[in-house]
This record gives C-alpha cells, sequence and structure tokens, in this order.
C-alpha cells in the first residue's frame, strides 16, 4: 500500500516537473521571440548617423557601393536603391556619402522649368568664353581666371552667374523652411566642362570626373554633375558621358536617375565639344529619359531638379524605402 502510494506521488512529481519545465520552456520562447522582434526593431529604426550608413555597402544590385573613382566617397546605384530621405517635408533621393561625411541629395521631383541662361543675361565684355550672348551661357556660376574646356581648346572669361544658379540660390532657397535650410551645409560643386569626344572608345568617366572638377563654385544649392548619372548605372557599357550620348546606345538609362521621369533636367556642368568647343558655349548636359545624357541650348527650357549637401552631424531614423524614407531627427 505505501509502495502504490509512493509511486503515485513521484509520477504526480514527474507530471508536475513536466508541466513546470513546459511552461517554463513556452514562456521562455515567447519571451525571446518578443526580445528578438523588439531588437531587429530597434536595429531598423534606431537613430544612426553618417557612420551607420556606410556599413550598409553592398557589390551586388541596387544598393549603396564604394565609389571606385573617389577616394573614401559611396554611391547609391540601381533603377531603386533604399536611398529615399524626406527633406522639406519633401521626398528627396541620396546621391552620395562625400569624403566629408555630407550627403549629397536631389530632389525626386523638379520645381519648375526654365532657360538655364537668360539670352543676353552675360555681356561678351565680361565673359569672353560664351561667344553667343544671345543664346546665354553654358557656366553656372562665376570662376576666377579663365575657364577653360578640358582640352584646352577654348577659353575664356566667366564674371556673371547663370540665371539657374541665381534662381536656385534666391528665390528657391528662400522658399525652404527655416528648418530645412539649418539643415543645409555649404559646400563645393564640381561646375567644370564636361567633353564629347565625338567617338566611342576615347573617353571615360575619370576624364569626365576631371573636367568637372577643373572649377568649383561654393553654394547652397546647385545642380547634380554629369558623373553622378553615369555612376548610378549598374550597366558596365555606361562608361562615360560620350558612350552616353551616342545616338542609339541608351546604356546609361537603368538607372533611379531615368526611371519615372516625365520631363528632361538640367545638369550643372557645360558642354563641350572636342575640338570644336566655341559653337557649343551656350549649351548645358541635361538629362531626358528618352535619350539619356544630352545637351541643349540655353535658350531652351528645362526642367530644375535641385541639388544639395546635408551637413555631417545629422541623425537619421526609417528605412530609406519611398513608404518609409530617411527622415532626419536632428542636426
Amino acid at each position: 500500500m505505501r509502495r502504490k502510494r509512493q509511486n503515485k506521488q513521484i509520477k504526480i512529481i514527474i507530471i508536475t516537473s513536466i508541466s513546470l519545465l513546459f511552461i517554463l520552456t513556452v514562456g521562455y520562447a515567447a519571451f525571446q521571440t518578443n526580445l528578438n522582434i523588439t531588437a531587429k526593431g530597434n536595429i531598423t529604426i534606431k537613430e544612426i548617423n553618417i557612420n551607420n550608413l556606410k556599413q550598409l555597402v553592398t557589390t551586388n544590385g541596387d544598393g549603396l557601393y564604394k565609389d571606385t573613382y573617389e577616394e573614401n566617397r559611396y554611391i547609391y546605384r540601381g533603377s531603386n536603391p533604399d536611398n529615399y530621405i524626406t527633406f522639406n517635408n519633401e521626398l528627396w533621393r541620396i546621391i552620395a556619402i562625400e569624403p566629408d561625411n555630407t550627403l549629397k541629395i536631389i530632389r525626386n521631383e523638379t520645381v519648375k522649368e526654365m532657360k538655364f541662361d537668360e539670352a543676353n543675361h552675360r555681356s561678351t565684355e565680361k565673359n569672353t568664353y560664351c561667344i553667343h550672348p544671345q543664346y546665354g551661357c553654358g557656366v553656372f556660376a562665376k570662376v576666377e581666371g579663365l575657364f577653360k574646356t578640358p582640352s584646352n581648346d577654348h577659353s575664356g572669361t566667366v564674371t556673371e552667374d547663370s540665371s539657374i544658379k541665381k534662381y536656385l540660390n534666391n528665390e528657391y532657397y528662400n522658399s525652404l523652411t527655416n528648418n530645412a535650410k539649418n539643415q543645409i551645409q555649404i559646400h563645393s560643386y564640381n561646375i567644370g566642362a564636361v567633353a564629347n569626344l565625338r567617338k566611342s572608345g576615347n573617353d571615360t568617366i575619370q576624364k569626365n570626373i576631371n573636367g568637372e572638377k577643373m572649377y568649383t563654385w561654393t553654394g547652397n544649392i546647385g545642380l547634380a554633375n554629369v558623373s553622378d548619372v553615369l555612376k548610378a548605372s549598374l550597366n558596365s557599357a555606361c562608361i562615360s558621358a560620350t558612350e552616353a550620348i551616342i545616338e542609339g546606345q541608351l546604356i546609361c538609362n537603368d538607372s533611379y536617375f531615368h526611371i519615372n521621369i516625365d520631363n528632361d533636367w538640367w545638369l550643372i556642368n557645360a558642354y563641350a565639344l572636342d575640338e570644336n568647343t566655341a559653337g557649343y558655349t551656350y549649351d548645358a548636359w541635361h538629362i531626358t529619359n528618352e535619350n539619356g545624357l544630352s545637351l541643349a541650348a540655353h535658350f531652351n527650357s528645362r526642367a530644375v531638379c535641385p541639388t544639395l549637401f546635408l551637413k555631417p552631424t545629422i541623425i537619421l531614423t526609417g528605412y530609406g524605402t519611398k513608404e518609409k524614407p530617411y527622415i532626419i531627427k536632428g542636426v
């Protein structure tokens, strides 16, 4: 009788122990699951700085890449990378993380159409680089000394700013919120000329960058560079501005710069035609969804897509997607 009672007590103890172990296991699993969800959520939505963004580098598909042409620079490439950011209560996209940790961003939509430079805006007496003042001038801003093409085939003075530069840094800048103005980093923009070498195989992106960097302008708001557009492509055939402009070769149209745009819009660099530049000094590069990169005379109207730099001290939250873009939490 005693043995039966002991066996019964043992069974009760075993059953109780198993039940308790089961409850603890399930409870821990639930706790662990909740912990993981919370942790993963915090990893994504916590406040991040510019250095945290650099940890998202990829080597395949749409995303953030190390810039192979400019040291310590990171660029977004592909048709739809997660580079959306909210600025001035609007949707913009991150072009690059610069070596100084500023973010170069571009508005996701254009703001207006206008001429790059109004006719007769810059006189030939003060601006000898542009020989057709009735068509305007293709240089974004005034420069010290002589403005020269990459091949040095043509040069002259540029002592006055373009119409589009004045618009961006006066009327447009003044339309921004005070908070947005505080987030902008005054920065240098590469405004040198990019040459069309006319023959396939003669040009490279590095040559294009060298042309852009021949002259700089420092200010609040500018436009994107030709090299920004070229580098954003994932097509290995997109190797230069010359290749991009050759008729029928739409080799650089696979990036977010071209996707879902309805109009042509200006880039910041003057256009140069190798060995025959003088007659094209009123031209600037622009982007078109139909033909990729192209040139346009300044008396033609094209859309404006503002580009600027954000301070390196900004703090972000968000995912970088269109639905959940990066949000500037603080500066």
